[in-house]
C-alpha cells in the first residue's frame, strides 16, 4: 500500500473532504512545484494482471507547460486538521504534450520509467549462460533502471539462459522489445514486473496482502459489481506452439477439492527447453492458492491502494477479496476511482495428452528454434533413450514430401521433446521415414494412411477423404454422404452425387442441352 495513517483512510470517505494535487520537477536547475491551481485534472491509471510487465500512465491538464522528456513526481493530498497528507504517485516521464489554444491549457500524457523498455531489444553484450536475476539486472543495466531484487530469492531466480534468444545466430532482431521479454520473465518469476511507486526502481512483485479492509461508505451507488470467485489457483502448463506439447504440475489435493482451475503459459522462450519442467514447482508455488473475487466498481476515492495489493470490501456481511490489478482516479476539484478486475484468459488441457515432465515415448516431436532458423526433433522409443538431432526448414519439407507412408505412429508437432543426442544419428533418423517402417502420419488436421486422406477438424460441419476413388464429404453430425465424386463400383462408372446441388448461372448437360434462369422463371434450351 501507499504509506498513509489510519486519519487519512478514515477522512478519505467523509463528505466536504478538501483534496490536493501537486507535481513537482526539475527544469534548468529549478525546481518546480505545480499546485491544484496549475492543475485541471489528474488520471493515473493502469490496466494489469499476474504474470505480465506493468505501464503505469498519467494523464495531466495543466495549465503550465511540462517539457517532454522531463521527469515528474505526483502526489495526492487529504487534508487532516490544518495541513495536508500526501500520498506518493510516483515518477513519471512527461511522453507527450499537446496544446489546446481554446482553453490556453496542455494535455500532458506520462508514463512511469517502464516506459524505457518500449524499444527494440539488442545485444546487452553478456556472457551466457546467465542466471534469471542476473539477466534482469543486465536488461535494468541497458535501460538504465535499479533492479530493486538484484540480491532477493524469487521464483527461478537461480535458473539459468543457455545463449541468447531474442536475436537470431547473426544478432539480427527478432521483432521482440524489451518490454517483450519483461512479459516473458514476469511468466518465469510468476510475478507483476513493475516500477516501484517509491524507490522508482523496476521490481519483481508479488501479491501483498494487505489485511485491509474497506465498506460500503467507500463506494459510490452505481456501477457496484462483484462476481464470481475465482480460483483457487492449482495447475500450471507451460506449452509450445499451436498449445501443444504441454508440461503441468498441479496441487493435486486442490484440484480433487475444488475443481479444476489452470494457468496456461504459452510459447515462453525461456522455458521453451529440456529443462522447462524445472520451472513450474516455484511458479506452482507462488501461484497455488490464489483466488479473489472479479469486480467492477465506482468509488469516492481509496486511493492509498498499490498494484497488486490485495484488500477486502465488505458489503453487508459478506467480505469480497479482491486484488489491486486495475485502477483510474480522476482528480479535479474533486475526485472518483473505478476499479476492475476481470476473468483471467481462460484455457483447458487435454491432459490425456500432457505430462509432467519432457519425457515421451514412441513419438516425433519437432521444436522452431527461431535464433538459428532450424527445426529441432526428436525421436524417443520403449528400449531407446531419447534423441536430438538439428534439421533445417528445407530438409524437413523435402523429407516428408517425399516419404511413402508404411508403419507406426508419427506425431508431428512445434515443439520438442527432450533429450539426450547418442544413440540415433540424423541418418539413421532419416531412414526410418523413408525406408516403409512408416504407415501413418497425423497432424492437426487429419490423417494420411492406407485408406487415404482424412481432414477433420473439431467443430467443423463437415469431413472429407480423398483416396483412388474419388473425393467423399460427410456430415461430422449424422454421418450422412453430402458430396461423392469418383468411380461408384456398383453402377461401373464415374458419377458426382449429392443431396442438393444449386447452380450459381446454368447448367449444362451433354452437348446439346442448359438449363437456366430465364426472365421471371426458368428455362430448358436445346443448344
Amino acid at each position: 500500500m501507499k504509506v498513509h495513517t489510519s486519519d487519512f483512510k478514515n477522512g478519505i470517505k467523509l463528505m466536504g473532504r478538501e483534496l490536493s494535487s501537486k507535481i513537482t520537477y526539475t527544469l534548468n536547475n529549478e525546481e518546480i512545484e505545480l499546485t491544484s491551481e496549475d492543475l485541471n485534472s489528474i488520471t493515473p491509471h493502469y490496466e494489469s494482471s499476474i504474470l505480465k510487465s506493468t505501464m503505469k500512465q498519467l494523464d495531466i491538464d495543466s495549465n503550465i507547460f511540462i517539457p517532454e522528456g522531463t521527469v515528474i513526481n505526483y502526489q495526492f493530498g487529504l487534508k487532516i486538521g490544518n495541513s495536508y497528507e500526501y500520498l506518493n504517485y510516483g515518477n513519471y516521464v512527461v511522453y507527450k504534450v499537446e496544446e489546446k489554444k481554446d482553453t490556453n491549457s496542455y494535455d500532458i500524457i506520462c508514463y512511469d520509467k517502464m516506459l524505457y523498455s518500449m524499444i527494440p531489444y539488442e545485444n546487452m553484450n553478456i556472457t551466457y549462460p546467465i542466471s534469471i536475476r542476473d539477466y534482469l539486472g543486465a536488461i535494468c543495466d541497458k535501460l538504465n533502471l535499479t533492479f530493486a531484487n538484484s540480491s532477493d530469492i524469487f521464483a527461478n531466480y537461480d535458473k539459468e539462459i543457455q545463449n541468447e534468444l531474442y536475436l537470431d545466430s547473426e544478432g539480427r532482431s527478432l521483432d521482440y522489445t524489451f518490454r517483450d521479454v519483461l512479459d516473458e520473465l514476469a511468466q518465469v518469476t510468476a510475478s507483476t514486473i513493475c516500477i516501484n511507486e517509491d524507490t522508482d526502481e523496476l521490481e519483481i512483485r508479488y501479491i501483498n496482502d494487505t489485511s485491509d479492509v474497506i465498506n460500503e461508505e467507500y463506494l459510490k451507488n452505481v456501477n457496484v459489481n462483484f462476481g464470481k470467485k475465482y480460483g483457487p489457483i492449482n495447475s500450471i502448463v507451460l506449452s509450445r506452439a499451436e498449445e501443444s506439447d504441454n508440461v503441468y504440475l498441479q496441487d493435486e489435493q486442490s484440484v480433487e477439492d475444488n475443481g479444476l482451475c489452470e494457468i496456461k503459459i504459452k510459447d515462453n522462450q525461456i522455458m521453451n527447453f529440456n529443462d522447462r519442467s524445472n520451472y513450474l514447482p516455484d511458479i506452482l508455488d507462488k501461484l497455488d492458492g490464489l483466488e479473489y473475487y472479479l469486480n467492477d466498481f465506482s468509488s469516492t476515492g481509496i486511493f492509498y491502494y498499490n498494484l497488486c495489493d490485495k484488500y477486502g470490501v465488505q458489503i453487508d456481511n459478506v467480505v469480497y477479496n479482491c486484488i489491486m490489478f486495475n485502477d483510474e482516479a480522476n482528480i479535479t476539484q474533486g475526485a472518483e476511482e473505478n476499479i476492475y478486475t476481470e476473468l483471467p484468459e481462460e484455457s483447458e488441457t487435454d491432459y490425456t495428452k500432457a505430462d509432467k515432465t519432457d519425457r515421451k515415448i514412441n513419438q516425433t516431436y519437432l521444436i522452431v528454434d527461431k535464433q538459428n532458423n532450424t527445426i529441432e526433433s526428436m525421436i524417443s522409443t520403449v528400449n531407446t533413450l531419447d534423441v536430438t538431432v538439428n534439421n533445417n526448414y528445407q530438409e524437413i519439407t523435402s523429407k516428408f514430401n517425399d516419404y511413402v507412408p508404411t508403419s507406426d505412429f508419427v506425431t508431428l508437432q512445434n515443439s520438442v521433446e527432450t533429450l539426450q543426442t547418442d544413440t540415433y544419428t540424423k541418418t539413421e533418423i532419416n531412414t526410418k521415414l523413408t525406408d516403409g517402417s512408416v504407415t501413418k502420419v497425423m497432424t492437426m488436421s487429419g490423417t494420411f494412411d492406407e485408406n487415404g486422406m482424412h481432414y477433420e477438424k473439431t467443430d467443423a460441419k463437415t469431413s472429407s477423404t480423398i483416396n483412388e476413388k474419388g473425393i467423399e464429404v460427410d456430415s461430422t453430425t449424422t454421418g450422412q454422404e453430402l458430396l461423392f465424386a469418383g468411380y461408384d463400383e456398383t453402377l461401373n462408372q464415374t458419377i458426382v452425387r449429392t443431396e442438393n446441388l444449386t447452380v450459381r448461372k446454368y447448367l449444362v448437360i451433354g452437348q446439346k442441352t442448359r438449363i437456366e434462369d430465364y426472365e421471371d422463371g426458368g428455362g430448358i434450351f436445346v443448344l
